[in-house]
């Protein structure tokens, strides 16, 4: 696989937080959704929104707006990945942007199910230019979710990814035409898988697809015609240090994106640097992401 270097940067670089203060003031009319945009949204679907019925509709213009959700939120609702990090913040400095405060939240789900290996968290949101946005969140600390991880690397179906194909067509029906799909760490696997298995017609009104330091696949997948006509709309992120993204197999081109944290903990979205509205790139992994993937594959 031939590695995508991207655009290296030298300006003076931020963070998820940073770009919502520089440039929160840009409504998406003003300047279209970009990678950025596309992380803090993934970041936003790790927030427990069980208690928020209004979020759970399934109708998007029934569905509140970030800016009306945000109020209702406690710190008990905080995030339900890996993460020792509260990611409220993120989402309150959100809501008070001109750029992402009417933003609608629909479709949230949870399913859970120890005995299946089953953890699956979804949120939809509808962008004020009229885009839907499919997120996918990651794993969280469950042992179910432990287990689906461990799972992925010799099923080639488990059941989250089931469920995010199902979860994607489900959306299917209703009349939006520009549809991005996303998701980080886990969630940009099922992100992925949910749009190779979409049917033909959906497929078409997929934009993009953004895998945010998730893992690949099995070979069969990877090996499918649904997969290859797909695999120009997807837009893989790793950071320096990647250790997630690394795992399993991978065919489409990966972009390295700099981060504030080493080792593992660049995995945690908050430290990706952000140059204006992209990313700030790096040329290549690390030699100990590279040489961490050589000995797993």
């Amino acid at each position: 696989m031939e590695k995508n270097t991207g655009k290296l940067f030298t300006p003076v670089h931020g963070t998820p937080m940073d770009y919502l203060r520089w440039r929160g003031d840009l409504t998406f009319a003003r300047d279209g959704f970009n990678e950025v945009d596309n992380l803090v949204l993934c970041i936003l679907s790790y927030i427990n929104f069980r208690r928020i019925d209004a979020v759970h509709t399934k109708d998007p213009a029934a569905a509140p707006t970030l800016a009306q959700v945000a109020p209702l939120l406690t710190d008990k609702d905080d995030q339900l990945g890996l993460s020792e990090l509260s990611y409220l913040p993120l989402l309150r400095l959100a809501a008070q942007t001109e750029r992402f405060r009417d933003l609608r939240l629909f479709g949230y789900t949870h399913e859970y199910d120890e005995q299946s290996a089953k953890q699956f968290d979804a949120l939809s949101f509808l962008v004020p230019d009229g885009t839907l946005f499919v997120a996918f969140m990651g794993t969280d600390t469950s042992l179910a979710g432990w287990k689906e991880d461990f799972n992925m690397s010799f099923q080639s179906e488990v059941p989250s990814q089931t469920a995010a194909a199902a979860y994607l067509q489900e959306f299917s029906a209703l009349p939006i035409h520009h549809i991005l799909v996303g998701g980080h760490s886990k969630g940009g696997n099922l992100a992925v898988f949910a749009a190779v298995k979409a049917p033909p017609v959906l497929q078409a009104r997929i934009q993009a697809v953004y895998n945010n330091d998730g893992p690949g696949f099995c070979s069969d997948i990877l090996h499918s015609v649904a997969y290859y006509q797909i695999l120009h709309k997807v837009h893989t992120f790793v950071p320096e240090a990647s250790i997630v993204g690394m795992l399993l197999e991978h065919e489409e081109d990966y972009q390295v994106i700099a981060s504030t944290q080493h080792g593992f903990l660049q995995h945690d979205p908050y430290s990706w640097c952000v140059n204006g509205a992209d990313w700030y790139y790096l040329p290549e992994t690390s030699s100990t992401s590279q040489r961490l993937d050589a000995s797993l594959k």
